[in-house]
């Protein structure tokens, strides 16, 4: 389906810049689905095969903007982990609703992907309906998988009853012999082994993926220039916008090209990344990377501060022994359902001033972006 449109010319909303963020997935998708025909364009949906927490539909929905032979393509994701949808949902509508579609440089295109991961989004997880962290699961299954060690020393406890006082102590043990950041890296850096665990990546490509990479071959297979941005949530100070790559080389001398010196190099040693901020296996970066060989691929996360990083892991370590223990599936438990709401509240704070912050920003990025890919021509 075709998705290019052509554009007002004095579109000119009034709307405030909170005005397209929503704290449910159904909200957030009919948000976005009416700010694509606010502006005229046709919405694409790729339907998933399960039904939400809501007994709603789930999809992933694309719009593009600008032309459909464009070979500069600049592609905003959201809802990679599916409880961050909230954020990046409201940035992708506040471009869309913003007087930025008026101003695309020549040759250059915009795609939105909007809900990536719908399942999760729509009950409140991070990960996807297989247990899968997105962000771990673009490894090549056809070669021997990253072990993980630390985490195998971990599982049982990760997965343990809610209230576990045992299971705490364990993790509690291994934080203090080890330090906070190797627990962090222990639980959510990226396992294979474990289907009920944390930070699993998948047994195979999911659903989400496979998505993600035919949306990328439809819009971007015949670019000569694609630059990505994922919204992410959770990291670095609060209400501040972390522009992260995991490349080196060329490839961070790119990312660094279009978003400045303030982009975070997690995967070079001198970097000083900030705490919690660290490569992981089978992230969407090189996953991109491998879905457009012929494209030069610039992409990055920009990564919003919500809340310490210990208080995020206990809420994910919560949901983990939620899921484990069967209480998340298809009816959840009203204990499980409250620490779920919690994990959205963590995710996407509660607070207009945040959200407008995360809109601002968003707009500088997407400013970058299209300057970045319009230079490249």
């Amino acid at each position: 389906m075709h998705l290019d449109s052509e554009l007002p010319a004095s579109f000119a909303p009034t709307v405030p810049p909170t005005f397209g963020f929503a704290a449910s997935y159904g909200e957030a998708r009919r948000k976005f689905l009416a700010a694509c025909t606010l502006r005229g364009l046709q919405a694409q949906w790729h339907a998933h095969p399960l039904r939400g927490a809501e007994g709603e539909a789930l999809a992933v929905d694309v719009a593009r903007v600008g032309s459909a032979d464009a070979r500069r393509v600049l592609v905003l994701t959201s809802g990679v982990h599916g409880v961050e949808l909230f954020a990046g949902s409201g940035c992708q509508i506040d471009w869309l609703l913003s007087a930025g579609p008026d101003a695309l440089p020549a040759g250059v295109a915009v795609v939105l992907v909007h809900g990536i991961n719908p399942w999760g989004a729509s009950w409140l997880r991070r990960y996807n309906e297989d247990n899968a962290d997105l962000c771990r699961n673009y490894v090549d299954y056809a070669q021997p998988l990253p072990q993980s060690p630390r985490y195998a020393a971990l599982h049982a406890a990760a997965t343990a009853a809610p209230g576990d006082e045992g299971a705490d102590a364990v993790v509690h043990a291994f934080e203090r012999a080890h330090g906070h950041e190797a627990l962090y890296n222990a639980l959510m850096g990226g396992q294979y082994a474990h289907a009920q665990g944390m930070g699993f990546g998948g047994s195979g490509p999911t659903w989400s993926r496979r998505t993600m990479e035919a949306i990328l071959q439809q819009h971007a297979g015949n670019a000569s220039h694609v630059c990505l941005v994922d919204y992410h949530t959770g990291l670095g100070p609060y209400g501040y916008g972390s522009m992260v790559a995991l490349q080196q080389g060329a490839a961070l001398a790119r990312m660094r090209a279009a978003f400045g010196a303030w982009v975070i190099a997690v995967a070079v040693a001198e970097a000083e990344a900030p705490e919690d901020f660290a490569p992981v296996s089978g992230h969407t970066t090189p996953g991109y990377e491998r879905a457009l060989p012929g494209a030069e691929v610039t992409a990055g996360v920009l990564e919003f501060g919500t809340g310490r990083p210990q208080h995020m892991l206990q809420l994910l370590l919560q949901d983990q022994r939620d899921w484990a223990q069967g209480a998340s599936r298809e009816a959840l438990l009203p204990a499980a359902r409250q620490r779920r709401e919690a994990l959205r509240d963590f995710f996407y704070p509660p607070d207009a001033a945040w959200q407008a912050s995360l809109a601002a920003q968003s707009r500088l990025v997407v400013a970058q972006g299209l300057a970045f890919l319009a230079a490249a021509g």
